[in-house]
Formats: structure tokens, C-alpha cells, sequence
């Protein structure tokens, strides 16, 4: 199992990483969407409603709440990973629990993570009610090295 980094903070400048990687990103221009916070296992992202994410009733969608929650954990899966990110999802589920009608902060942690595998959780919330709850895995992409000398299989 991969052992929990809270007494292994993570990089003073991985937040700034993490901002530069997503600058350009689509999501983050035009869904106004900030990386807000990063610590041992977890992430935290708010996300200001526009035109691009909001459906006919006003409040943000269902598909971009899911969005936010998947980067939300795979940022703080990462801190795990100095920042790489050698995983996918491999599963995510989400409960949407009331209508997101505002600034919305998600807030994601890993709940437990093994060599080959990572479970997390996510909270999104506007003000202080709870819009939706998540949990996703992540399947970890072991690094094999072929030794020198070996065939691969």
C-alpha cells in the first residue's frame, strides 16, 4: 500500500505546477475554474458559473459537477506522484443531493491508495450546503522496466 504522505508535505511550488499545467486548458478558461489548494492527498477547486456551465434552469450542470469532481481527485491523487499522473479513472459515481445555483468548491481526498489502485472522495458544495458527493478509483499504471538482459513477455 502506498503510505499515507501527510508527514511528506507536498512540493512548495506544486500548486503553481498544477495552475501552470491547466493555465491553456479549456476547462479552466472558459469554465472559470481555479486550483485553489493542494496538500498531502488532497485538492481543492471552485468554479464561478457561467453560460458554459449552467443548463436552462440556471444552475450548473450535471456532466460539468462530474468534470469538476474527476480533476478534483485526480489533482489530489497527483500530490501522491510529485504531480505526475500516472493513473486513469477507472471509475467515478456521484449523488447529485440539490440544484448547484452558486460558486461551487470541490473538495477531493484519497481515501486509500495501493500500488495499482486509488480510492477517493469528493465533496462539492455551494456555501454551505452540499450539492453533490462523489467517490471515484483511479487504476494506477505500474512502471514496469524490462531489466537488461531479460525478454519481455
Amino acid at each position: 500500500m502506498i503510505r499515507h504522505r501527510a508527514a511528506h508535505p507536498v512540493a512548495p511550488d506544486l500548486l503553481d505546477q498544477a495552475r501552470e499545467r491547466f493555465r491553456d486548458f479549456p476547462l479552466t478558461r472558459d469554465w472559470r475554474l481555479s486550483i485553489d489548494a493542494l496538500r498531502p492527498g488532497g485538492a481543492t477547486l471552485s468554479l464561478l458559473p457561467s453560460e458554459h456551465t449552467v443548463n436552462l434552469a440556471g444552475v450548473v450542470n450535471g456532466g460539468v459537477l462530474a468534470t469538476l469532481a474527476d480533476i478534483a481527485c485526480a489533482l489530489a491523487l497527483a500530490t501522491y506522484f510529485e504531480g505526475r499522473m500516472p493513473f486513469a479513472t477507472s471509475d467515478l459515481h456521484i449523488r447529485y443531493l440539490e440544484p448547484a445555483d452558486g460558486r461551487v468548491v470541490v473538495e477531493a481526498s484519497v481515501v486509500r491508495a495501493s500500488l495499482r489502485s486509488a480510492i477517493l472522495e469528493c465533496r462539492l458544495s455551494c456555501g454551505d450546503r452540499l450539492v453533490s458527493l462523489c467517490t471515484a478509483q483511479f487504476a494506477i499504471k505500474a512502471k514496469v522496466e524490462v531489466l537488461k538482459g531479460t525478454r519481455e513477455q
